[in-house]
């Protein structure tokens, strides 16, 4: 969040005007608050929140007395456009310490419990019941200023974090089941972590309760592009509605219409259609209601998300143009409202050529491709993140590209590169020339959905007068996409030089076009652990023959699983998984590898 105290007040409606005038569009959101104060505590909520681009959803504790007393903020933030993360932050004098967490569900499917607890010694996050995050150290015991419980939805100007937002998708509506709040009593509580917590009072959103809630209305900040209204609070059903909407249409009353927001040829024989709103799932699945001239429609399938629609066709030519028509479309509204005709251009997919060199936040310097954002029209680009370049060209060791590595994108939340199927040598160069010290920006690296580098701190690894390469050899692409992801540990001092950061991209290999896919594998088999004895990281191998469930999990000698690596179902083909042992002792361990089929083990020694 972002704010500042009622005194700026008059400053900020005027920016806002001039702020309207220059977008042409005001949003109208919403914010219930607490009267009351606290000071460490457990909160926790039962929400679905909203999808789409351009704005969040969220559950958090803010200081609203600031700038008169010290900032003192704890945050869960669900952007509309991560349908695989949820933002946590704390916020201090010193400015954020934000992590945007891989998530292995899509919050804005279904509802979810979302917590988090406030002590002296550190601040924890927990969806469904389990913790996943925690922070502590000195920041931490910042925090000392009380501050009021809120919940909020509104479409903030940075659109590096929440994308750029559509009109065609509002109105937007983010449910609240029920929110409970507990005292922090350490050693005599009844729920939390370690019993520390004691229950005070728990809204199940029934109706609104005055003495305990007061509503934002007509009320904005800095940075913030809609107008917070009490209208746009909601009682029905059981549920507390935070409705984003345009203005004169403030309230829970969706008219708009299903629209195509876009079409792209996945290939020749697929076309991905996505909407500006959730689709009727039995209306949809009919191949009746989509059409591309000249290409007979074989199947449709409804993503996950219910606004992407998978069209399975023959022989697209991708050198040409079509264009795919929708009619008789419905939603998911309580309105129900339908589309007679809905059309749009397929875009048409222009391959890259072998080898592709990214110039990360750069112009493209030493022939490098120049970066870009990412979007539907292109064939790579970066999610999030601005660019930064250094005060002049440091002579880097080891390496000629010294113009392409004073380019930083930091505070990225993807890099995508659309590749065809095949398989790859990737390497990702990182320059760290802002931190002179390690363990000032740290984050996690995920390619795919595996984590290749537990811990990155670039600094550690090569200073202010090197690059620190991460070099993946023969890893198999089969969705199209390769997909590069960071997360803060660590997120770093500054905005603009903060979070996970990348200079470089490099892709060399060989697509399977014109030459034969390599065969599926025969059987399930757990193939290889290397390295193995190990004390960081190792990686797992392993082979199926089929779609299948797959589960490899860690036992120590007494037969006692102590970690679950991964447990879902994987396509047929080899794959890799990084093992990281930051929570395991030292010792002899064995890796199960499980489906239905089969149930292997291998013995493995961490040395640390």
């Amino acid at each position: 969040m972002f704010r500042h105290s009622p005194k700026y007040l008059l400053l900020l409606a005027i920016a806002f005007m001039l702020m309207s005038n220059l977008h042409g569009q005001v949003y109208s959101g919403a914010e219930l608050r607490t009267h009351e104060y606290f000071q460490y505590g457990r909160f926790e909520t039962r929400l679905k929140a909203p999808q789409g681009e351009g704005f969040l959803a969220s559950f958090f504790t803010y200081n609203d007395s600031f700038p008169e007393t010290d900032w003192c903020e704890i945050d869960f933030e669900i952007l509309g456009r991560w349908a695989d993360n949820v933002d946590v932050n704390v916020i201090d004098e010193r400015g954020s310490h934000l992590r945007q967490h891989p998530l292995d569900f899509n919050p804005h499917i279904d509802f979810h419990n979302y917590a988090f607890e406030w002590t002296p010694d550190y601040v924890a996050w927990f969806i469904d019941g389990e913790e996943f995050y925690r922070q502590s150290g000195e920041h931490i015991s910042t925090l000392s200023q009380s501050a009021k419980l809120m919940m909020n939805i509104w479409t903030p100007s940075y659109t590096d974090w929440v994308g750029f937002i559509d009109p065609s998708t509002i109105p937007r509506y983010a449910f609240y089941d029920w929110v409970s709040c507990a005292t922090y009593t350490p050693g005599t509580g009844t729920v939390g972590t370690d019993s520390n917590f004691s229950p005070l009072w728990t809204d199940n959103f029934d109706a609104f309760v005055d003495t305990l809630w007061e509503m934002s209305d007509d009320h904005t900040w800095n940075g913030n592009n809609s107008v917070l209204m009490d209208e746009n609070i909601v009682y029905q059903d059981g549920y507390m509605i935070l409705c984003l909407t345009l203005p004169g249409y403030e309230g829970f009353n969706d008219n708009n219409a299903p629209a195509i927001l876009w079409a792209r040829a996945h290939n020749s024989d697929s076309v991905i259609v996505r909407f500006n709103k959730e689709l009727d799932v039995e209306h949809t699945n009919q191949s009746t209601i989509f059409s591309i001239p000249n290409h007979p429609i074989g199947s449709v399938i409804l993503n996950e998300d219910q606004r992407t629609v998978e069209l399975s066709i023959q022989d697209l030519d991708i050198s040409s143009t079509a264009t795919v028509y929708a009619q008789n479309l419905l939603d998911q509204s309580v309105n129900g409202n339908s589309q007679a005709l809905s059309f749009s251009s397929i875009i048409m997919p222009t391959p890259l050529e072998l080898p592709i060199n990214i110039d990360c936040a750069g112009s493209g310097a030493n022939g490098f491709l120049a970066d870009q954002w990412w979007s539907q029209a292109v064939e790579y680009g970066h999610e999030g993140g601005n660019y930064q370049i250094a005060g002049s060209y440091p002579d880097l060791e080891g390496t000629d590209l010294d113009s392409v590595m004073a380019t930083s994108l930091n505070r990225y939340s993807r890099y995508h590169v659309r590749l065809s199927p095949g398989v790859f040598d990737i390497q990702l160069h990182f320059a760290e020339h802002y931190y002179t010290d390690a363990e000032q920006r740290v984050f996690e690296l995920f390619v795919e959905d595996s984590l290749v580098v537990a811990e990155l701190d670039v600094y550690a690894h090569s200073g202010n007068n090197a690059i620190y390469t991460v070099t993946l050899s023969e890893w198999e692409i089969t969705d199209g996409t390769l997909d590069i992801l960071g997360a803060a540990l660590i997120y770093g001092e500054s905005y603009a030089y903060a979070g996970p950061l990348l200079n470089a991209i490099q892709i060399d290999g060989s697509y399977w076009v014109g030459i034969d896919k390599p065969a599926l594998p025969k059987q399930y088999e757990l193939t290889k652990i290397f390295p193995n004895p190990f004390n960081d990281t190792t990686r797992l191998e392993f082979s199926i023959p089929e779609t299948a469930d797959v589960k490899i999990a860690i036992y120590d000698l007494r037969g006692a699983e102590v970690k679950v690596l991964t447990s879902k179902a994987y396509e047929a083909g080899d794959h890799q998984l990084l093992m990281r042992s930051s929570d395991l002792a030292s010792g002899v361990y064995f890796v199960r590898f499980s489906t239905q089929n089969i149930q292997q083990s291998k013995k493995i020694l961490l040395l640390k």
